[in-house]
């Protein structure tokens, strides 16, 4: 269910992005198309502000002549072209049908060719006249010479990345003189109400994102409570029962029997029913770890008061060869907390290592200081807990689901949890090493003050 969620929601972000994507391409790319309009526009006029300027400055001593065979609005280079007359002395040559700026710069092309200087002075004056300034670099070709002007306005370059465009203006019918013009977008193109609008996008998709991964944290959540709940319906139905019928059974029993027997009878069932109190308490403790409900009584005890009780009460142990060894490093004296809670958190971790080893069992209670904490470790060489399953075993009533582990004893998952919390009431924390046939190590980080 989670996996198929995190599909169609993975799947919907994509199209999304991949939508918001375009749209921002869309306008960045019509931003830059209309900036390259205008540069072309401002171009042209400086093409034309340079030929006045020329025409202004030349010597009426020279032998020339203009004549229009037609009169008409000046036009630019992209509108129709006007039917001009050419007539120069030094070779009759006629041209027809050409633009009147393309008839003159013909005309003067020899005598007073292109001022490539006065054409960028020209068209950075337009540029910054429509508040377009701009980085650019203008190029003078022509069939004997080709000129250039180095880098103007670089402090104009967008830092960021230097996109460009080139624009190419020919000059005369024949194409033999051209101006072409590189040129850098500026800043202004990718900012303003483009860079709102990016912010904005941005700002969208991080909180989608976020939506995304709280989404899924609440999905975990959810399949973790509802696995919860199937545990705890599994352990009232099956684990509970298996207990309460045997104390029934036994109190029946010993109510008929006589002597010795009815108080083996009365034990066994006392037995069952100290289990089933010491599955509630540690409930209990539980749920007042997590609400912050358990006050801790905190006092300075040797560590080998919460040792000793567990070695003993495991020396008489039937079942299994049991041998555990208390380890004091650094000469430690005293432990401050709570000596109930972290007693009992120790003889978790033992009773663990008792019920998941074989039938020789060494374990080793190892006490140590390190930096601000004092570490209360515990070592078996029991039949070791599996990578993928170590970051689980901490979690309320979760159990290694393996046959291997199921047929060692019984259990609510419940053990490990309070180990945690009571750690986690010091200030404290809990970490696991372990191999699969090797045995497992739990350490027990308690803060000194």
């Amino acid at each position: 269910m989670i996996n198929r969620a995190l599909t169609l929601t993975s799947v919907a972000i994509f199209f999304l992005l991949a939508l918001q994507g375009v749209w921002l391409f869309r306008l960045i790319d019509n931003e830059m198309n209309r900036f390259s309009a205008i540069a072309q526009t401002a171009l042209e006029q400086s093409l034309r502000n340079e030929l006045d300027w020329r025409l202004r400055s030349i010597n009426k001593g020279k032998d020339f002549r203009l004549i229009l065979s037609k009169k008409s609005p000046r036009q630019d280079f992209s509108g129709s072209k006007d039917l001009v007359k050419v007539d120069i002395k030094e070779n009759r040559e006629v041209l027809t049908n050409v633009s009147l700026e393309e008839a003159i710069q013909e005309a003067y092309k020899k005598d007073f060719p292109l001022n490539l200087d006065t054409l960028a002075s020209f068209f950075q004056k337009e540029m910054d006249s429509l508040g377009k300034g701009t980085a650019f670099q203008l190029t003078y070709l022509s069939p004997d010479t080709t000129r250039q002007t180095p880098l103007l306005n670089p402090e104009r370059v967008f830092s960021l990345f230097h996109p460009t465009f080139d624009k190419e203006m020919p000059l005369t019918v024949s194409r033999d003189l051209v101006v072409k013009a590189h040129i850098y977008y500026p800043a202004s193109v990718f900012k303003g109400d483009l860079l709102i609008i990016l912010i904005l996008s941005m700002a969208i998709t991080i909180f989608i994102l976020f939506s995304i991964v709280v989404q899924t944290r609440m999905l975990y959540k959810q399949v973790s409570l509802a696995k919860v709940k199937e545990n705890i319906t599994h352990f009232l139905t099956h684990e509970l029962r298996s207990p309460l019928q045997s104390s029934i059974t036994n109190l029946e029993v010993g109510e008929m029997a006589t002597g010795e027997n009815a108080a083996y009878f009365l034990s066994k069932a006392k037995e069952q029913l100290y289990f089933l109190n010491s599955l509630i308490e540690n409930i209990l403790n539980i749920n007042k770890f997590e609400k912050r409900q358990s006050p801790l009584e905190r006092v300075a005890f040797h560590p080998m008061e919460a040792i000793e009780p567990h070695i003993a009460r495991h020396s008489l142990e039937k079942a299994k060869q049991c041998l555990i060894r208390a380890n004091l490093v650094d000469d430690i004296n005293e432990i401050f907390g709570d000596k109930l809670h972290i007693t009992n958190a120790t003889g978790n971790l033992i009773d663990n290592a008792v019920k998941y080893s074989g039938e020789s069992v060494e374990i080793t209670v190892t006490v140590k200081s390190e930096g601000k904490y004092n570490i209360i470790s515990v070592k078996d060489n029991g039949i070791g807990i599996p990578k993928e399953e170590q970051s689980k075993v901490f979690e309320k009533f979760y159990r290694i689901g393996k046959k291997e582990y199921s047929q060692k004893g019984k259990g609510f998952g419940l053990g490990l949890t309070y180990v945690m919390w009571v750690v986690k009431a010091h200030k404290g924390k809990i970490e696991l090493k372990s191999e699969v046939g090797k045995g497992s190590e739990f350490f027990m980080y308690f803060k000194k003050t």
